[in-house]
């Protein structure tokens, strides 16, 4: 199996592996089965939230801290194996990657794969581009900046509160996405869709605070993507990058953009773009199975730390679920 195959698997996996999580916590709310703590994988706002209120009271969040666990091993990935999260294990990505690939084999899809070939080819896309990638930076400083400035005691509170729903909250908020009543935000999912069908990975490039965030920390990387000058014979065959990238005018690609997915390195005949660590070569195929034993990896040893459960009882989260407007029989049968 070749690293591309590989890395479709591991995409797959992590995309099922979302949707049966998303299944169990259907199964809580409705039919009352024990919640599942990885549900706070769709809480990133409220990861980053409690990793901030961890470094400044040294509190660690009772209801969601396996929201801040996936926060810290995405971040603990990327210093350790470059920006992979968004390129493996990110859904939003996945199913983009998905669309793109429709997009390229159905006729009547092939008239936006046109406009987006002539898009990337106009003279002022450079420039367009560079332009547009600034406002997801603007976003994550906005969150950070917001969250800092709570005074402690605040953050603790809010933790307790506001923060104690974010689940049911969101999923209270899709329930009734899908049944019309968020007609503006459906417009704008759509939309973001679409362009990410015309632009791949619109939403990645230009919109998304938490791939702002890794991005950052893919400079300090110990993984390095480089391309040797030397054995490089310009037949830009390398220049097939999803968020826009030209590797064939790069020579280091650990950037805040670079997903480190080695599509480039997979289309070079001749081996000169090379992923090292620590100065020593790493086999693409064994990058790709690091991602998921250092991600996974990460997250059971907080798990064996006693960071992962929440802290919630049975009765707080009937009350949080009946607080939102749903009202199944196991909830009902409490009060």
């Amino acid at each position: 199996m070749n690293h591309t195959k590989l890395r479709s698997v591991i995409q797959l996996f992590f995309l099922l592996l979302t949707g049966w999580i998303i299944y169990r916590y259907y199964e809580f709310v409705f039919k009352g089965t024990p919640r599942p703590d990885a549900i706070d994988v769709f809480c990133p706002i409220a990861g980053v939230f409690d990793v901030i209120m961890k470094i400044k009271t040294g509190i660690t969040d009772p209801y969601h801290p396996a929201a801040m666990v996936f926060i810290l091993a995405s971040i603990i990935t990327t210093l350790l194996i470059g920006k992979v999260f968004c390129s493996y294990i990110c859904i939003v990505g996945t199913i983009t990657d998905y669309a793109v690939a429709v997009r390229k084999k159905l006729l009547p899809l092939k008239t936006l794969s046109e406009l987006g070939e002539k898009l990337k080819n106009w003279r002022f896309y450079p420039l367009l581009d560079f332009i547009l990638r600034t406002p997801k930076f603007l976003i994550l400083g906005w969150f950070i900046y917001t969250m800092a400035s709570f005074p402690a005691q605040a953050m603790i509170m809010i933790a307790q509160t506001s923060n104690a729903a974010a689940d049911i909250s969101l999923f209270k908020w899709w329930i009734d996405l899908f049944k019309g009543e968020h007609p503006i935000a459906a417009a704008i999912i759509v939309t973001l869709f679409v362009l990410s069908i015309v632009v791949p990975r619109f939403w990645c490039r230009y919109l998304c605070p938490l791939g702002a965030l890794y991005g950052i920390f893919n400079l300090f990387s110990l993984t390095r993507i480089r391309r040797e000058e030397c054995s490089c014979q310009q037949c830009r065959k390398c220049d097939v990058c999803s968020v826009g990238l030209t590797p064939s005018k790069m020579k280091e690609f650990n950037n805040t953009e670079c997903m480190a997915c080695l599509d480039c390195k997979s289309n070079c005949t001749t081996d000169s773009i090379k992923i090292t660590v620590l100065g020593r070569n790493l086999p693409p195929l064994v990058h790709a199975v690091l991602v998921v034993v250092v991600f996974l990896g990460t997250i059971e040893l907080f798990k064996a730390f006693g960071v992962w459960h929440t802290h919630m009882t049975r009765e707080m989260e009937a009350l949080l679920i009946l607080k939102s407007g749903i009202t199944p029989d196991w909830v009902k049968s409490l009060f």
